[in-house]
């Protein structure tokens, strides 16, 4: 399958707003091109819409990806996603950082220009203001006066393209340290090494609730407070832990984080009792020595009128009942459910008792190579998809308006390259599509006969008969047809 691009001319307005202007001008995002200012909507705008409108037009195979906090941003969270399972991730691409560790980069396979209004923007601005809202007060009797603002506006045509890597669509490639785990039907893939503690005197209480479970965490006989744990989410007394900050060079706020107070702590074997002698910079040492969470993520919550702080470890918390002891682990693992092992180093995952696509590993130089390959037949329900969308319209929302990203005019084809090849080329004068013939002529064009829309709106006169206006039939020739 080849790869494939597309590029789109469609009417309409610049609504990716830019920053404000004296505080009550919203301005539009504009460029100097050839002594010219074009508006236009960025990338991640275009991207938005797009998905949007996989998810609203296909809600079953579309949907968003889950977001985690951990390290210094928001990311997705491929411990609970991936390119198999989110067709989010597998389109558009991420990034995962993994702090002192390492980070999981996945090139976007279908990559997007920026829109570029094709006429110029000739400093067009309009005055709002909420009239409607003061006269309804006014008339309930409410001193309330019209809040005025103005907007920057451009209408035009825009130039948008779409270019679409089919050899790294539908797959992905990790490198992890440590080997894959496969027990009972599950892989699991460690992505930081976790790091683990045993909080002691721990005594296990009963309660109601069938799903959570109650420890008491005892201190000379006396109950300090409670750990409740459902499943991995752990909702922990407030007098148990304490926040601390970590401030880097050049911050002028540390970030916060959490962490169980030393006292509650098995300490490590090899350690010692202090000693009086022991200078300032040993203890110091020995502090860092001591084992414990960092914990980045949470929230402190009101639980049977107490304070509790609330998150989430890698692993369910193991108690010991022997040693009235409870084992609590962070770092970040992924769990693969629903595996079948086809051979040492081959895994097919499934969902819904269907084959969605597998898993291989490979050692290279004291790492591991973990390969996604998502299966054949939803790669390609997902490229269709994204060109069905592409074809028909997107929905574009912003600043209170509706946009209209509905080609007017439409030129796509596969490519040897995946190049946005028709983008340079493509123009419109006076009405009039141009760059046409030069499109056709370019050499990564491979394959099949290329696509054209074409509306009353745009005219588009084109030399070379070696294209199709049909577009079931292109999508049949790309091998996308039913």
């Amino acid at each position: 399958m080849k790869n494939i691009t597309a590029t789109i001319i469609f009417d309409g307005a610049a609504l990716n707003r830019d920053e404000k202007i004296g505080n009550n001008i919203q301005s539009i995002k504009k460029l100097n091109i050839g002594n010219s200012f074009k508006s236009f909507l960025s990338r991640p705008a275009i991207r938005h819409y797009l998905f949007n409108t996989l998810v609203k037009a296909y809600p079953h195979d579309w949907k968003p990806a889950k977001i985690t906090g951990q390290g210094t941003v928001a990311q997705f969270d491929i411990t609970l996603d991936d390119i198999l399972t989110s067709a989010e991730l597998d389109a558009f691409g991420y990034m995962f950082t993994i702090e002192k560790e390492m980070s999981i980069t996945r090139k976007a396979p279908v990559g997007i220009t920026k829109a570029i209004s094709i006429g110029n923007y000739n400093q067009d601005m309009v005055f709002y203001a909420n009239h409607d809202l003061v006269q309804r007060a006014n008339q309930d009797g409410l001193a309330i006066t019209p809040n005025p603002f103005q907007r920057e506006e451009h209408q035009s045509l825009y130039k948008v393209s779409f270019t679409i890597d089919t050899e790294i669509f539908g797959k992905d490639v990790w490198v992890v340290k440590k080997e894959p785990k496969y027990e009972n039907s599950d892989l699991t893939i460690e992505l930081a090494k976790p790091a683990s503690i045993f909080i002691t005197n721990v005594y296990e209480k009963e309660i109601e609730d069938e799903q959570e479970k109650c420890y008491s965490i005892k201190k000379n006989n006396k109950e300090e407070g409670v750990i409740y744990i459902n499943d991995k989410l752990l909702t922990v007394s407030k007098h148990l832990m304490e926040e601390k900050s970590e401030k880097k060079k050049g911050e002028s706020e540390g970030k916060k984080y959490l962490q169980f107070k030393t006292e509650f702590i098995k300490k490590n074997k090899s350690e010692k009792k202090e000693t009086e002698k022991e200078d300032k910079e040993n203890q110091k040492k020995k502090k860092e020595k001591e084992p414990n969470l960092k914990i980045e993520d949470y929230e402190l919550i009101q639980k049977d009128d107490s304070e509790y702080y609330t998150f989430s470890l890698s692993r369910i918390p193991e108690y010991d009942l022997a040693n009235k002891e409870l084992k609590l682990e962070t770092g970040l693992v992924k769990n693969i459910n629903n595996t079948v092992k086809i051979s040492d180093d081959t895994f097919e995952i499934k969902k819904n008792n269907k084959k969605i696509g597998t898993i291989k590993n490979e050692s290279i130089n004291n790492a591991y190579k973990i390969t996604f390959e998502l299966d054949e037949s939803i790669k390609k329900k997902r490229i269709k998809q994204i060109l069905e969308a592409i074809h028909n319209g997107l929905v574009s929302h912003s600043s209170g308006e509706d946009n209209t990203i509905i080609p007017l005019f439409m030129i796509a084809g596969e490519v040897t390259v995946p190049s946005p090849v028709f983008h340079s080329y493509i123009d419109v004068v006076e009405g009039k599509i141009i760059g046409l013939n030069d499109c056709l002529n370019n050499s990564w064009l491979n394959g099949n006969i290329p696509f054209i829309h074409k509306t009353e709106r745009l005219k588009a006169d084109v030399d070379n008969n070696q294209i199709t206006y049909d577009w079931s039939e292109f999508i049949r020739q790309l091998g996308l047809g039913e």
